[in-house]
């Protein structure tokens, strides 16, 4: 399973560091980052690929995780609705329901048994 993390900050950080230490590939993760910094960091402390923002080629992946603020969701989401078909999409942003994150991606969904990670 290919992921991309959309904002690169420390609960991303923390993710993917996460992932890295229990073997995932780190070609399979990659991250779109507004703030060239925080993508150089992301670059120099994993290996992994980053992007300035949300294209189809930054979100050719299975799994998009939105690790970016509530307050940011709605616009993100608008600019992912285009390439959210068919791809699992999980956000850990707090207080966001499911139901307005479906809405703003254009009425996305995607409903699956079991996630294995």
């Amino acid at each position: 399973m290919n992921i991309a993390f959309i904002g690169g900050g420390n609960m991303a950080t923390a993710i993917i560091g996460g992932l890295l230490q229990r073997g995932w590939d780190k070609a399979a993760i990659s991250a779109v980052e507004i703030l060239p910094a925080a993508r150089e960091k992301l670059e120099q402390s994993f290996g992994i690929r980053t992007h300035a923002a949300v294209n189809a080629g930054a979100l050719a992946v299975d799994c998009i995780v939105l690790a970016i603020k509530p307050q940011q969701m709605r616009d993100v989401a608008a600019q992912l609705a285009p390439h959210a078909a068919g791809k699992l999409v999980v956000s850990i942003a707090a207080g966001i329901r499911a139901g307005d994150l479906s809405r703003w991606l254009g009425g996305h969904t995607r409903k699956i048994g079991r996630a294995h990670v």
